[in-house]
């Protein structure tokens, strides 16, 4: 093992001993938070919504993950078709097009567990330690637009200024490959990335990289990432305006029973 890997394996260590301790806690610090979200906090709002509505059940999203293995012959709406059979509610069945997502989210419960707790009891200081996340990421020369997304800063009807992430092509959803220990912190010169053979350079060189895409073709047709089931773009998860989109959504859906919003509320209850 080379000492980048070692040093990067007992960085990991540590963060996930942080993470344990923090869950000790009843409310997490904003440290704590910045340490479970750098993983995924500049992944696109249309995922990363749906990924801290899962993580309210850290149980099911580690079924989901072993339920995905059985399932790799299955791609795009068929794949969610299937996870919707299998009794997957919304949110699980948004984030099963991305099983290494998923995969990550399974293999580190202590973050998603911490993550979805802090939501689910509150969304502003979630969304605040996403913001800051991006804000670094930013002005360490890291978050730009590029041929797979598109960053923009937007203001909310509150006047709070929000750094949004959304794919570039809105048929086609790349999830971002970087190193959390770097890529809020290392400046560099350029974040271009031009096929994913660079994505593991990149990563190396602390900048962002990405996998293939994946085409959502008929799943935006059942409103998984753009609404009703999603968030009509990543602009409205924040602020304010999550409370409008959840109250929208419980009313848009009637009859069909809106399952993510009815599992951030249960658990609410239970927190």
């Amino acid at each position: 093992m080379t000492r980048r890997a070692v040093t990067f394996a007992l960085s990991l260590a540590l963060a996930s001993a942080a993470i344990a301790a923090a869950l000790a806690q009843k409310v997490p610090k904003p440290e704590d938070l910045d340490r479970a979200l750098a993983p995924v906090a500049l992944y696109p709002d249309a995922i990363l919504g749906q990924m801290l509505l899962a993580a309210g059940n850290p149980g099911r999203v580690a079924t989901l993950s072993e339920w995905l293995r059985s399932q790799e012959a299955l791609k795009g709406t068929a794949l969610q078709d299937a996870a919707k059979a299998a009794g997957f509610t919304d949110s699980y069945v948004a984030i099963a097009l991305f099983p290494t997502v998923v995969d990550a989210m399974a293999q580190n419960l202590e973050a998603t567990s911490l993550v979805g707790a802090a939501f689910a009891a509150d969304p502003s200081p979630v969304f605040a330690s996403i913001q800051r996340l991006r804000k670094r990421a930013q002005d360490a020369g890291k978050l730009k637009t590029t041929a797979q997304q598109e960053i923009e800063t937007r203001t909310t009807p509150s006047g709070q200024q929000v750094i949004v992430i959304e794919p570039a092509n809105p048929q086609i959803m790349y999830v971002p490959q970087y190193n959390p220990q770097t890529v809020y912190t290392t400046s560099s010169s350029t974040v271009v990335i031009k096929d994913d053979d660079d994505a593991e350079k990149a990563v190396a060189a602390g900048l962002i990289g990405f996998t293939a895409g994946i085409a959502l073709g008929a799943a935006m047709d059942n409103d998984y990432y753009y609404g009703p089931y999603g968030y009509r773009g990543g602009f409205n998860m924040y602020n304010e305006a999550w409370d409008d989109w959840a109250d929208h959504r419980g009313e848009s859906l009637g009859r069909h029973q809106t399952a993510s919003v009815q599992e951030l509320m249960a658990v609410c209850s239970l927190a």
